[in-house]
């Protein structure tokens, strides 16, 4: 069962990846000052011990970390042009998916999310 969670939700990740194609592919730095301008729209999914176990209802311009924590708790996804994958503790993993504009986030937020509160759920 695990085994097919984790497939579903890397199916899911790359759905995210393919939306975001035309996209550059934005490193720390241009993330802190894409969000410090407004200019950047994230939704986060979160896990605990690698297992999905919430995400955004919808998509926020705010930032999503203080920058130095940032700078020292998250790293690029590499098979994801828009993910990031921070954290802090071990425990808990944020993954945030960072877009130019809001209609972007929200087309991609919306069914990832579905998809897995159901799996959660199964």
């Amino acid at each position: 069962m695990r085994r097919i969670l984790a497939g579903m939700f890397l199916t899911l990740f790359m759905m995210a990846s393919v939306a975001a194609d035309e996209r550059r592919s934005l490193t720390t730095e241009n993330v802190i000052a894409g969000f410090e301008e407004k200019k950047l729209f994230y939704f986060e999914l979160i896990l605990q011990k690698g297992k999905y176990t919430k995400g955004f209802t919808k998509c926020l311009d705010s930032m999503p970390a203080a920058p130095e924590w940032i700078r020292q708790h998250c790293k690029k996804n590499p098979e994801f042009k828009n993910a990031f994958q921070c954290s802090g503790d071990g425990q808990l993993t944020h993954l945030w998916f960072i877009y130019e504009n809001v209609q972007q986030c929200e087309e991609v937020r919306g069914p990832m999310k579905d998809k897995m509160d159901a799996l959660l759920g199964a």
